[in-house]
């Protein structure tokens, strides 16, 4: 919205939010709270159309994955759906009954949208197949959030460290890098720590097993949430982000990696090589020796890393705000006009 805001100067842009924002908003954005006592549901249902209504608002952005409420059609609905991986990833509902609900609500939700965006081509290829829609999603990817921060110092006789950054989720491919990791470590075939930062989401008992054992050899740390400024310090002091997931709508961590100079070992699935490009390690996120290998080539070969960390600034710059900024403008401009015809 900043960058928006920098490109069209006339946009007056106010942020409806039901509790208290984690972090200011920048400047020229005005917010608008109200409604806090009220669940998100009915929050969504009454208190956001009034506040629309009050405010004279005329554009509407959804920029969360959906939950469109009904708006008077007066209003320019645009939707961001950042992705539908619980289509995509495997037995991610225990019934059909869940399946069902979960097409019937993102339906609901396009139906009512204006112009829908998404991260991806791979995320826009997604939502062709599933839904019905009366235009193609537009693809405006994100840019990097994370500014330059001071990376650990270390010391002569000091290991490195692996970083992984990102919620624990069966579909991050953490217990097969756990298991590679694991097992070099047991061998004395590598040196490094590996830091897991993000929140724990859904890990099985092997994994969390895994994961004490490797507190208890002092191999693993645990930093769950991790501030801007203490996470680029992380990133810029890594051997490499170790980021071996399967599913992905877009993949933020390995672009703010690449960004700050953090050689990427990533997967060709989904949405990850657009992205990545030819920037980053790829392995095979199911196969443990191919994840053991990137592992040691890149704890072992400063050229490699050196290698990677170059291609990874040169791809990471092909992402900026102002180029989704302009992305974003153009396709709200082209909506608007076709209402109007």
């Amino acid at each position: 919205y900043a960058a928006c805001q920098r490109q069209d100067p006339s946009l007056e842009i106010v942020a409806i939010h039901r509790r208290p924002l984690s972090r200011p908003l920048p400047p020229g954005i005005r917010s608008v709270q109200r409604g806090n006592y009220l669940p998100p549901s009915l929050w969504r249902l009454f208190h956001l159309p009034a506040a629309m209504l009050a405010g004279g608002n005329t554009i509407m952005h959804f920029p969360w994955n959906g939950n469109v409420p009904p708006l008077q059609r007066s209003a320019t609905v645009l939707t961001t759906l950042h992705d539908v991986l619980p289509l995509t990833v495997p037995g991610y509902f225990a019934d059909a009954a869940g399946e069902s609900r979960y097409r019937k609500e993102r339906q609901t939700d396009i139906s009512r949208t204006d112009l829908l965006l998404t991260d991806s081509e791979f995320s826009k290829q997604e939502i062709l197949k599933n839904f019905q829609v009366r235009q193609d999603p537009v693809v405006i990817p994100f840019g990097p959030t994370l500014q330059a921060g001071s990376a650990p110092a270390h010391t002569a006789d000091q290991a490195g460290y692996f970083l992984y950054v990102g919620g624990y989720d069966r579909r991050k491919g953490l217990q097969e890098l756990l298991a590679a990791f694991l097992g070099l470590r047991r061998e004395q075939k590598l040196r490094s720590k590996l830091i897991l930062t993000g929140s724990k989401l859904h890990v099985s008992e092997t994994f969390s097993r895994l994961v004490e054992e490797g507190v208890r050899m002092e191999a693993v740390e645990e930093r769950g949430y991790v501030p801007d400024e203490a996470l680029s310090a992380l990133y810029a002091g890594a051997i490499a982000l170790v980021y071996p997931s399967k599913y992905e709508g877009f993949g933020l961590p390995p672009l703010e990696a690449m960004a700050l100079g953090c050689p990427v070992i990533t997967t060709r699935c989904t949405s990850l090589p657009e992205v990545c490009g030819d920037a980053a390690y790829y392995v095979d996120p199911d196969n443990i020796e191919s994840i053991a290998r990137s592992l040691v080539d890149f704890e072992t070969k400063p050229a490699l890393r050196a290698q990677h960390s170059a291609k990874g600034k040169e791809q990471s710059a092909k992402f900026t705000w102002e180029s989704a900024a302009a992305k974003f403008l153009g396709a709200l401009d082209r909506t608007m006009r076709q209402r109007k015809a």
